[in-house]
Formats: structure tokens, C-alpha cells, sequence
């Protein structure tokens, strides 16, 4: 029985990011967790990004990090099978992308 951190849902996350649209984004690791912005970041950054973190039980964090107060900060936590729609629904409710004529489709599904 593992008792550590469970990578594998964070490292298909990925794969599926490389995959599709999103490839354009940018981002960065910070131990287990992948930070990610919109926009080419520089060293040292206090923008606003998003943080994927795994979960012990093999879900995913997603947190947008806008305001240091962690009460404030939009998040949500989903299970493997759900991540990268949430991250694709996030990217288009911050528009992050031009918005897809059949973008509706997705959402209702």
C-alpha cells in the first residue's frame, strides 16, 4: 500500500495538455504542483496564475491564485476523469482563447 503523493493523474493531466489547444499556455512546476498563466512569465512572478495540485486520493486542486487570501481564491477539486475539462471550462471563462462557435456544446455535456 502507497501511502505518498499519487502523481499519475497530474502526469496524464499533462500529456493531455501537450495534446490539445492548450499547449500554448505557460507554466511551471513547483514540487508536485503545475502553475500556469496565459501569458510568458518571468523569474520572479506575482501575477496571477493557476495551480494544479495532486491529492492524495488521486484527485486534482485546481486554485486560481489572484489574491493572497486563500478565502477569496476560486477553487475547485475534481476527480482524474474530469481534469481537463475543467481546465479547458477555466481557460474559457477567463478567456484565455477566443471563444469556439460550438463552445456551448461542451458546456452542456
Amino acid at each position: 500500500m502507497s501511502h505518498g503523493l499519487r502523481l499519475e493523474a497530474m502526469i496524464r493531466l499533462i500529456a493531455q495538455i501537450q495534446q490539445s489547444h492548450l499547449r500554448s499556455l505557460f507554466g511551471w512546476t513547483s514540487m508536485h504542483d503545475l502553475c500556469i498563466v496565459q501569458t510568458e512569465a518571468e523569474y520572479p512572478y506575482d501575477g496571477p496564475f493557476l495551480r494544479i495540485s495532486p491529492r492524495f486520493d488521486g484527485s486534482l486542486e485546481f486554485r486560481y491564485c489572484d489574491t493572497p487570501f486563500t478565502e477569496r481564491q476560486w477553487h475547485r477539486v475534481v476527480p482524474e476523469a474530469d481534469a481537463f475539462d475543467r481546465l479547458v471550462r477555466f481557460a474559457d471563462e477567463l478567456h484565455w482563447f477566443p471563444r469556439r462557435v460550438d463552445a456551448w456544446r461542451d458546456l452542456a455535456s
